[in-house]
């Protein structure tokens, strides 16, 4: 009997996946007396809009500028970064002068306008941020404890993403053929500092060479970090994946005489690194919160800003299938096809992570990725039957979890509740998922639901 059910169970399974407007799936499946059926409910699934003001991204990518969208308002970033110094770092010997000192920001991406005028300044920071701090990597950081705004600023920098400002290096990907493969354009802006930062840089190391004995040292007595953030200018966020600090100085080294005495020029660099604090903050206007109000759709956008959450009727589930075996359940979110009045418009979120309500913070802070338990993953498809739209194929395990923590008595207010969450990728070198992180990029989806609109979900149960 046991090989019976198994083999039922098989079937159904493998026709709800198959096919999700499969009929005729109520009728027995085993014409024996171990009478074993199935079949499958729709249910209707309520969905809203709720604000996401601050999430947790601990990146070693930078976001920086202001752009203003006609249907979600304005939007800025900005960021602290310190930088990494290698253990018992060492200065060459024989140092004559200090000669220059630069921060250099590369990036191979960005949103917006790319001749937009843009103004950028740099601050030192006064304080040690403390990286022990789960808040510190969430994007509501608050600089102005790090930074005196009303001290003299390191620099100031007038910029476009490619304008005259900006440098670059093109590289191109080619096959075993010598065919094109990709084609990718680095940029970089490279920001003069005062050379008294530089001189005050090596002055510490003078002093004390210990203040370069690693990381932690040489941030807390030499050089804390930098605060960097747009002052002027709307329409354009780079996405910055590496910063440099360069110190450049000329010293002696020996020459063909045997003495040390030809003058070369030097330069040693500082990045800003994975194993250091590097902290974005966001900023949206009210426009989020009016949109999160709306009851006609729900909304999507990133970064930092709105999901959507699901409310799971589960309760009405259990209590028509208590005797019954939940085997799948499927739920799909369709985005609706919108005319931007933006001259630069956001793309739909590629990947979706739906979690637990109550999870939707720690999922992120303790690194995990989806176990298709209590968090399950979906990629935006745009074409064919299922096109524009999220699937969920079969979050059943969610479903049981849930009906057993109720009825365990030790749940909590959301416990029924799951929030639509777009999310990055990491991946191995054999293409499979590895981790997944908060989108930051500019992303945003209109959705069906809302107040008043339900969606649906399918359920297959068996009957024994």
């Amino acid at each position: 009997m046991k090989s019976k059910i198994l083999y039922a169970l098989l079937v159904a399974t493998m026709l709800f996946s198959c096919d999700d407007s499969t009929t005729g799936i109520g009728e027995s499946t085993i014409a024996t007396g171990d009478k074993i059926s199935s079949g499958m409910a729709t249910y209707h699934v309520n969905t809203r809009t709720i604000l996401a003001d601050s999430i947790y991204a601990r990146t070693n990518r930078a976001y920086l500028g202001k752009y203003t969208d006609p249907q979600f308002g304005e939007f800025s970033s900005d960021f602290i970064a310190q930088f990494n110094c290698t253990d018992d770092f060492k200065f060459p010997e024989h140092i004559q002068e200090i000669t220059g000192i630069h921060l250099k920001l590369y990036y191979t991406s960005f949103f917006g306008d790319s001749l937009n005028a843009m103004r950028l300044q740099v601050d030192t920071l006064n304080k040690v941020i403390p990286e022990t701090d789960l808040k510190t990597f969430y994007t509501s950081i608050d600089p102005t404890k790090y930074y005196d705004a009303n001290a003299k600023p390191l620099a100031r920098k007038a910029y476009a993403a490619r304008g005259a400002s900006v440098r670059d290096t093109t590289y191109i990907y080619t096959d075993m053929y010598g065919e094109e493969t990709n084609r990718l354009t680095n940029y970089w802006q490279e920001i003069k500092l005062p050379l008294s930062l530089g001189q005050h840089m090596y002055d510490k190391y003078a002093a004390d060479s210990t203040n370069y004995k690693d990381a932690e040292k040489f941030i807390k007595n030499v050089l804390k970090g930098v605060y960097i953030h747009s002052t002027h200018g709307d329409g354009t966020i780079l996405y910055i994946d590496d910063i440099f600090l360069n110190l450049n100085f000329k010293y002696l080294i020996e020459s063909s005489s045997g003495k040390v005495d030809s003058l070369i020029n030097g330069t040693v660099v500082f990045a800003a690194t994975k194993e250091v604090i590097q902290a974005n903050r966001f900023q949206n206007s009210e426009r989020l919160s009016e949109l999160a109000e709306e009851t006609h759709c729900t909304y999507l956008k990133t970064p930092a800003g709105l999901y959507t959450e699901v409310t799971l009727p589960i309760e009405e589930i259990a209590g028509i299938h208590k005797r019954d075996t939940i085997n799948a359940a499927a739920i799909s979110f369709t985005r609706y096809n919108e005319k931007s009045e933006s001259a630069y418009p956001m793309e739909a979120p590629q990947y979706l992570l739906m979690v637990r309500k109550s999870e939707m913070y720690s999922f992120f802070e303790n690194n995990k990725t989806f176990d298709g338990k209590t968090s399950f993953f979906a990629e935006f498809s745009s074409s064919g039957e299922t096109g524009n739209t999220y699937s969920f194929t079969n979050i059943a395990p969610l479903i049981s979890y849930c009906m057993a923590e109720k009825e365990s008595g030790n749940y909590t207010e959301d416990w029924n509740k799951v929030v639509l969450i777009p999310v990055d990728t990491e991946l191995d070198s054999g293409g499979n998922i590895i981790g997944i992180k908060n989108s930051l990029q500019m992303q945003s989806a209109s959705m069906v639901g809302g107040e008043n609109n339900p969606i649906e979900m399918h359920v297959l149960f068996t009957t024994f």
